[in-house]
């Protein structure tokens, strides 16, 4: 996977977190997990602008454990609106599978 096809992967995990973040203003919301989404869109949004391979792999690996902390805390926040609990997953799935795909490369 080169660097733009890197970029393009994270642009989208980015767009499955802006869903989250226009969810959690339609919502009720716990803090932690309103923190989490907070902190994963600002995380791809800065890391999609990295050119370097190797900072880009990096940032795969930084953005897929924002994303799990995210996961955890929709888990654990109990009752959840859907749309944001869907938007949360849908961010997670993509930075899961885009790390799996750079690991796969690398291996």
């Amino acid at each position: 996977m080169d660097a733009q096809a890197l970029q393009q992967a994270i642009d989208g995990i980015e767009s499955a977190a802006d869903k989250a973040i226009a969810a959690l203003k339609n919502g009720q919301a716990d803090a932690k997990l309103q923190q989490a989404v907070q902190d994963l869109h600002q995380q791809a949004r800065t890391k999609r602008s990295l050119t370097d391979k190797a900072e880009l792999t990096q940032a795969v690996q930084d953005i897929e454990q924002t994303a799990d902390r995210a996961m955890a805390a929709c888990r654990n926040a109990g009752q959840v609106d859907p749309a944001l609990q869907q938007a949360v997953q849908d961010a997670h799935q993509k930075a899961s599978q885009l790390k799996h795909s750079v690991e796969n490369e690398t291996a």
